[in-house]
């Protein structure tokens, strides 16, 4: 099976990013009443995140470079 174009690991990278960040908004603002209350997660929705972005800047990085 062929490897995913960049142009689509971009798209899927930035998707899972953005996933990750919808998360940890939710996991932030649950039961918010002010900013006393704000807990930041630390887990699950940053690592998502994180990954999102790797995959991300590792299209890129497959975009830019031609082998020959």
């Amino acid at each position: 099976m062929p490897a995913l174009q960049p142009h689509w690991q971009e798209r899927i990278g930035s998707l899972i990013a953005a996933a990750g960040v919808g998360w940890s908004v939710k996991i932030a603002t649950d039961g918010f009443t002010d900013l006393k209350n704000l807990v930041l997660p630390t887990g699950g929705p940053m690592e998502l995140c994180a990954l999102g972005i790797l995959l991300w800047i590792y299209a890129k990085y497959r975009r830019s470079v031609v082998l020959r």
